[in-house]
């Protein structure tokens, strides 16, 4: 359930301070997604105890959940309630929240890191099962429209096998949203084990594979923006795979700007 259904279904229950709340926030939308809960309090001239009430009355957990559905609510423009013909925008406000949050996950340094790491590796193996299968076949296809050779990984069998292949000066990588498979864990551990680096991109954080990561990854997961509906991860992971891809392509120039100087 998005913000205004929340609000227009519990706005008979809310007391007078409530009301005062409810009145600012969609009068000051963007001071009101600038603020904590101790400047929302004194701007909406109430206490940090009602605005917490607030936003507990419309079934958040506290303040931070309430400020987070409220700025998809904000950032996706809205100032009525959609209809059931209006889905279109809120699903691709959903998206668009869990994308953004990309940046708060990865860090440039990380990103150069990897890429470098990717540029000067002898052999790379992109392995991914099921629906992983998808992203590790992105990233195969990217890197080959870079002249960059790479293998994408998603039959068991060779996932086993080639990732028991694996030396060192190779680049494991590994496309797996949670860690739960245990023929991928089986095989980023024997990757690790041979002395390839891996590179592990989930969005579990404390997934047991991270213990055979050289370079971990975390990225967000769409469970976070929603549960009210099913949105794939792999458009997380193919986001993710186009950003990656501008950071290889420079490292790729460097590299070449360093041999013609040699």
């Amino acid at each position: 359930m998005e913000f205004l259904e929340r609000l227009e279904q519990h706005a008979g229950h809310l007391t007078n301070t409530e009301k005062k709340i409810s009145e600012f926030v969609m009068a000051n939308q963007r001071e009101t997604l600038r603020a904590n809960i101790a400047e929302l309090a004194k701007l909406s001239g109430t206490s940090r105890s009602a605005v917490l009430r607030f936003a507990q009355k419309l079934g958040y957990s506290g303040f931070s959940e309430f400020r987070y559905d409220f700025s998809i609510f904000v950032h996706a423009g809205r100032t009525a309630r959609r209809e059931s013909t209006g889905q279109i925008q809120l699903l691709a406000s959903y998206y668009e929240a869990a994308i953004k949050k990309i940046a708060d996950y990865v860090s440039e340094s990380q990103l150069t890191e990897i890429a470098e790491r990717i540029s000067r590796a002898g052999r790379v193996k992109i392995f991914g099962l099921n629906r992983n299968s998808y992203s590790a076949q992105q990233l195969r296809h990217h890197l080959h429209t870079l002249n960059f050779d790479a293998e994408a990984v998603w039959d068991t069998v060779l996932v086993r096998d080639l990732s028991a292949a694996a030396r060192p000066g190779d680049v494991h990588i590994y496309f797996s949203v949670n860690g739960a498979t245990p023929i991928v864990r089986d095989a980023i551990q024997s990757s690790a084990q041979q002395g390839a680096d891996t590179i592990l991109i989930t969005m579990h954080k404390g997934s047991p594979m991270e213990a055979y990561a050289t370079h971990l990854v975390l990225l967000p997961s769409t469970a976070l923006i929603t549960t009210d509906y099913f949105l794939d991860q792999q458009a997380i992971n193919f986001i993710f795979i186009e950003i990656l891809i501008v950071y290889l392509g420079k490292a790729l120039a460097l590299e070449e700007r360093e041999h013609q100087e040699e």
